[in-house]
Protein backbone atom coordinates (compact mmCIF):
# COMPACT_ATOMS: atom_id res chain seq x y z
CA UNK A 1 0.00 0.00 0.00
CA UNK A 2 2.83 2.45 0.73
CA UNK A 3 4.12 1.66 -3.17
CA UNK A 4 0.70 2.78 -4.69
CA UNK A 5 0.77 6.11 -2.26
CA UNK A 6 4.21 6.57 -3.83
CA UNK A 7 3.07 5.73 -7.23
CA UNK A 8 0.35 8.03 -6.75
CA UNK A 9 1.93 11.08 -5.99
CA UNK A 10 4.26 10.35 -8.85
CA UNK A 11 4.16 12.91 -12.17
CA UNK A 12 2.01 11.37 -14.82
CA UNK A 13 3.84 10.51 -17.65
CA UNK A 14 2.93 12.02 -21.21
CA UNK A 15 2.14 8.28 -22.89
CA UNK A 16 -0.83 6.62 -24.34
CA UNK A 17 -2.41 5.67 -20.90
CA UNK A 18 -1.71 9.46 -19.87
CA UNK A 19 -3.80 11.06 -22.56
CA UNK A 20 -6.79 8.77 -21.25
CA UNK A 21 -6.41 9.82 -18.24
CA UNK A 22 -5.06 6.96 -16.51
CA UNK A 23 -1.85 7.14 -14.37
CA UNK A 24 0.61 4.10 -14.83
CA UNK A 25 2.47 3.98 -12.01
CA UNK A 26 -1.05 4.42 -9.74
CA UNK A 27 -2.52 1.73 -12.10
CA UNK A 28 0.45 -1.14 -11.58
CA UNK A 29 0.06 -0.50 -8.05
CA UNK A 30 -3.35 -0.88 -7.68
CA UNK A 31 -2.70 -4.17 -9.68
CA UNK A 32 0.11 -5.25 -7.67
CA UNK A 33 -2.34 -4.70 -4.39
CA UNK A 34 -4.62 -6.44 -5.92
CA UNK A 35 -2.80 -9.08 -6.64
CA UNK A 36 -1.56 -9.68 -2.82
CA UNK A 37 -4.96 -9.18 -1.72
CA UNK A 38 -5.64 -11.98 -4.58
CA UNK A 39 -2.98 -14.01 -3.14
CA UNK A 40 -3.79 -13.94 0.45
CA UNK A 41 -7.11 -14.00 0.38
CA UNK A 42 -6.80 -17.16 -2.05
CA UNK A 43 -4.34 -18.89 0.89
CA UNK A 44 -6.61 -17.70 3.54
CA UNK A 45 -9.90 -16.78 2.78
CA UNK A 46 -10.90 -19.04 -0.01
CA UNK A 47 -10.43 -21.93 1.54
CA UNK A 48 -12.45 -21.36 4.60
CA UNK A 49 -15.09 -19.91 2.17
CA UNK A 50 -15.23 -23.63 -0.37
CA UNK A 51 -15.00 -25.48 3.00
CA UNK A 52 -18.07 -23.84 4.19
CA UNK A 53 -19.79 -23.57 1.13
CA UNK A 54 -19.04 -27.26 0.72
CA UNK A 55 -20.01 -27.67 4.04
CA UNK A 56 -23.90 -25.97 3.09
CA UNK A 57 -24.31 -27.99 -0.24
CA UNK A 58 -23.88 -31.44 1.89
CA UNK A 59 -25.96 -30.07 4.12
CA UNK A 60 -28.52 -28.68 1.85
CA UNK A 61 -27.96 -32.57 -0.40
CA UNK A 62 -28.52 -34.21 3.00
CA UNK A 63 -32.13 -32.52 3.52
CA UNK A 64 -32.77 -33.14 -0.09
CA UNK A 65 -32.00 -36.68 0.46
CA UNK A 66 -33.87 -36.62 4.10
CA UNK A 67 -36.83 -35.27 2.23
CA UNK A 68 -36.96 -37.29 -0.85
CA UNK A 69 -36.49 -40.42 1.86
CA UNK A 70 -39.38 -39.19 3.91
CA UNK A 71 -41.64 -39.25 1.10
CA UNK A 72 -41.01 -42.63 -0.03
CA UNK A 73 -41.88 -43.53 3.76
CA UNK A 74 -44.94 -41.70 3.87
CA UNK A 75 -46.28 -43.57 0.71
CA UNK A 76 -45.17 -46.42 2.01
CA UNK A 77 -46.44 -46.05 5.59
CA UNK A 78 -49.99 -44.82 3.49
CA UNK A 79 -49.85 -47.74 1.81
CA UNK A 80 -49.57 -50.05 4.59
CA UNK A 81 -52.33 -48.45 6.57
CA UNK A 82 -54.22 -48.84 3.99
CA UNK A 83 -53.90 -52.33 3.36
CA UNK A 84 -54.00 -52.72 7.54
CA UNK A 85 -57.55 -50.74 7.44
CA UNK A 86 -58.66 -53.51 4.48
CA UNK A 87 -57.57 -56.38 6.47
CA UNK A 88 -59.48 -55.06 9.49
CA UNK A 89 -62.39 -54.53 7.68
CA UNK A 90 -62.59 -58.10 6.06
CA UNK A 91 -61.25 -59.14 9.71
CA UNK A 92 -64.43 -57.26 10.99
CA UNK A 93 -67.25 -57.95 8.61
CA UNK A 94 -65.95 -61.67 9.07
CA UNK A 95 -66.74 -61.39 12.86
CA UNK A 96 -70.22 -59.58 12.38
CA UNK A 97 -71.17 -62.50 10.23
CA UNK A 98 -69.82 -64.96 12.65
CA UNK A 99 -71.68 -62.94 15.70
CA UNK A 100 -75.21 -63.17 13.44
CA UNK A 101 -74.73 -66.65 12.89
CA UNK A 102 -73.99 -67.17 16.80
CA UNK A 103 -77.00 -64.76 17.49
CA UNK A 104 -79.24 -66.73 15.21
CA UNK A 105 -78.17 -70.16 16.31
CA UNK A 106 -78.77 -69.21 19.74
CA UNK A 107 -82.04 -67.52 18.73
CA UNK A 108 -83.43 -70.88 17.25
CA UNK A 109 -82.07 -73.11 20.47
CA UNK A 110 -83.97 -70.15 22.87
CA UNK A 111 -87.10 -70.69 20.63
CA UNK A 112 -87.04 -74.56 20.62
CA UNK A 113 -86.16 -74.52 24.12
CA UNK A 114 -89.36 -72.30 25.01
CA UNK A 115 -91.41 -74.19 22.71
CA UNK A 116 -90.31 -77.75 24.40
CA UNK A 117 -90.94 -76.13 27.66
CA UNK A 118 -94.76 -74.82 26.69
CA UNK A 119 -95.33 -78.72 24.97
CA UNK A 120 -93.95 -80.11 28.35
CA UNK A 121 -96.43 -77.53 30.51
CA UNK A 122 -99.50 -78.31 28.11
CA UNK A 123 -98.63 -82.10 28.86
CA UNK A 124 -98.46 -81.46 32.59
CA UNK A 125 -101.58 -79.34 32.31
CA UNK A 126 -103.17 -82.11 30.24
CA UNK A 127 -102.08 -84.81 32.84
CA UNK A 128 -102.94 -82.89 35.73
CA UNK A 129 -106.36 -82.13 33.99
CA UNK A 130 -107.26 -86.04 33.14
CA UNK A 131 -105.77 -86.25 37.24
CA UNK A 132 -108.43 -84.33 38.07
CA UNK A 133 -111.16 -85.70 35.82
CA UNK A 134 -110.41 -89.19 37.17
CA UNK A 135 -110.83 -88.43 40.68
CA UNK A 136 -114.02 -86.18 40.10
CA UNK A 137 -115.32 -89.46 38.36
CA UNK A 138 -114.33 -91.29 41.08
CA UNK A 139 -115.70 -89.14 43.56
CA UNK A 140 -118.72 -89.16 41.83
CA UNK A 141 -118.91 -92.78 41.21
CA UNK A 142 -118.49 -93.11 44.81
CA UNK A 143 -121.20 -90.52 45.47
CA UNK A 144 -123.56 -92.47 43.01
CA UNK A 145 -123.26 -95.78 44.76
CA UNK A 146 -123.88 -94.35 48.18
CA UNK A 147 -126.72 -92.51 47.36
CA UNK A 148 -127.90 -96.09 45.60
CA UNK A 149 -127.65 -97.76 48.54
CA UNK A 150 -129.43 -94.97 50.05
CA UNK A 151 -132.27 -95.23 48.10
CA UNK A 152 -132.22 -98.88 47.76
CA UNK A 153 -131.81 -99.12 51.63
CA UNK A 154 -135.26 -96.77 51.85
CA UNK A 155 -137.09 -98.64 49.28
CA UNK A 156 -136.86 -102.24 50.83
CA UNK A 157 -136.41 -100.84 53.96
CA UNK A 158 -133.58 -102.44 55.07
CA UNK A 159 -130.24 -101.31 55.07
CA UNK A 160 -127.57 -102.63 52.53
CA UNK A 161 -124.04 -102.66 53.58
CA UNK A 162 -122.74 -106.00 53.51
CA UNK A 163 -119.81 -106.20 50.92
CA UNK A 164 -121.61 -108.06 48.35
CA UNK A 165 -124.29 -105.92 47.82
CA UNK A 166 -121.92 -102.66 47.76
CA UNK A 167 -119.58 -104.85 45.09
CA UNK A 168 -123.14 -105.07 43.41
CA UNK A 169 -123.69 -101.35 43.57
CA UNK A 170 -120.22 -100.57 41.84
CA UNK A 171 -120.20 -102.80 39.02
CA UNK A 172 -123.95 -101.48 38.10
CA UNK A 173 -122.56 -98.04 38.09
CA UNK A 174 -119.40 -98.91 36.61
CA UNK A 175 -121.64 -100.54 33.70
CA UNK A 176 -123.65 -97.56 33.87
CA UNK A 177 -121.34 -95.55 33.56
CA UNK A 178 -119.26 -97.56 31.06
CA UNK A 179 -122.86 -97.15 28.23
CA UNK A 180 -122.85 -93.38 29.31
CA UNK A 181 -119.56 -92.28 27.86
Amino acid sequence: MVLSSLLASAPPSPSLLGGLGVNLLAFISQLVSFGIVVFVLGKLGFPVIQRMLEKRRSIIQEGVENAERAKRDLVEATANAEEILRKASIEGQARIEQATKMAEKEAQRIQEEAQARAAQFEQQQVARIQQEAARARAELSRLVVNLSINAAGKVISKSVDTKDNRRMVEEFVATSEAKGQ
